[in-house]
């Protein structure tokens, strides 16, 4: 609790500090918004979690690994971003970095070798890479919606700071804590639209931070809770791997950039970002909820509530996208 007191006020003031510097994010042909709006807010999250870190007391050597990994790494990740946010770099070296960025916090945090059976270690890291590069790019993806990004994340780090123990939890409280001081000036609550954006250096640092926490606590949580972890953030993952699925059953090209994501065909029908965010966020507790019962049961038992997500929000995913056809939109394009 005192790592999430620290927190909120610095992710408060820090991310004030970044509105007022007034770095614009100016809109563009797949962007929700239409005036040029101050972006990098999402460095008041990270600063917040920096800060709650040095107050966090470590358990042993394996956590402090992970901790110090979860820090290095989502560092890094957030310097990639200020530098995209900035210069605009290639596909391909933010690929480069961010699976070096992956491998190199699979290392120190994990990896998960098992999924209810044993896996060679090197498959196990494989995996756990690929968990870090995907929940990064899904996070990144989904940031063009004032406060849906922290309707959907603060639930999630709360739920893993209830499933975890020891600095993992302090963390990732620190995380949720950290999230809610960005939503002061991002959350559409007061206003139609949120003052500040989160940024590339927000959504890709905060992406690897959760990642990482997430990915500690499921290498050492008892058997199955691989299973959880993506759960907590379903709406984000379903969003971007339902979306990719669907275009590349059209023909459509899965690198290029969209609007087809759901809450983006929300935003095309009419829909207010206040009410997308509340959409998100409920869908976020609610998939939260599910895993603090199934971590209760077996392997098998949080498999098959994974499943129960995964099958709700693929059925809503669907009713969105269809919708949007009935309204006439291209939902690929």
């Amino acid at each position: 609790m005192p790592a999430a007191l620290i927190a909120f006020p610095v992710a408060v003031l820090v991310a004030w500090s970044v509105l007022a510097a007034g770095i614009l994010d100016h809109p563009n042909a797949r962007s929700s918004h239409a005036r040029p709006t101050p972006r990098g807010g999402g460095i008041g999250v990270l600063a917040g979690v920096f800060a709650a870190l040095l107050v966090i007391p470590v358990t042993g050597p394996a956590e402090g690994a992970a901790l110090a990994g979860t820090v290095l790494c989502g560092g890094m990740a957030a310097g990639l971003g200020l530098l995209d946010d900035l210069l605009t770099l290639s596909e391909r070296l933010k690929f480069a970095v961010l699976t070096t960025l992956g491998l190199a916090l699979s290392v120190m945090a994990g990896p998960v070798t098992g999924l209810g059976i044993a896996l060679p270690w090197i498959v196990g890291l494989a995996g756990s890479a690929l968990w870090v590069f995907t929940v990064a790019n899904a996070v990144n993806f989904m940031d063009g919606s004032d406060g849906l990004l922290t309707a959907t994340l603060i639930p999630a780090a709360l739920a893993l700071g209830l499933l975890a123990d020891g600095g993992t939890a302090d963390a990732s409280l620190a995380l949720a804590a950290g999230l809610a001081g960005f939503a002061v000036w991002n959350a559409p609550l007061l206003r139609p639209r949120g003052r500040l954006f989160c940024g590339d250096v927000g959504s890709l640092g905060i992406a690897v931070i959760f990642a990482g926490l997430a990915l500690h606590w499921a290498a050492t949580a008892p058997a199955g809770s691989v299973w959880l972890a993506p759960l907590l953030i379903l709406p984000l993952l379903g969003d971007v791997l339902l979306t990719m699925a669907a275009r590349v059953r059209a023909g459509r090209s899965p690198f290029v950039a969209h609007r087809a994501h759901a809450y983006q065909l929300l935003i095309r029908m009419g829909k207010s970002h206040a009410r997308i965010a509340a959409i998100w966020g409920g869908l976020s507790l609610a998939c939260g909820a599910l895993a603090l019962a199934g971590a209760a049961g077996g392997a098998w038992v949080k498999f098959a509530v994974f499943a129960i997500g995964v099958a709700a929000f693929a059925i809503i995913h669907r009713v969105v996208r269809k919708m949007a056809m009935a309204a006439g939109l291209d939902v690929y394009q």
